[in-house]
């Protein structure tokens, strides 16, 4: 399992999150997401054989937000 935390703008609210945690965890082999509102972080847990950093990071550029 791998894990990756990305520093995403944008994300103000409890429906921010709940945005970015759906569509993250809807994503082949990503087990978990953790959200830090107040940092502007988001930590993936994911298979490295399913998804890759990039694909999380575009992933997150759809809902709307940007990855800093």
């Amino acid at each position: 399992m791998n894990e990756i935390t990305l520093n995403v703008k944008g994300m103000k609210c409890a429906g921010c999150q709940k945005r970015v945690e759906d569509a993250l965890g809807a994503m082949p082999g990503v087990s978990s997401v953790k959200i830090d509102l107040k940092k502007g972080e988001v930590q993936v847990a994911y298979d490295g054989g399913s998804t890759t950093p990039d694909q999380i990071r575009k992933k997150i550029a759809e809902t709307g937000y940007q990855v800093a």
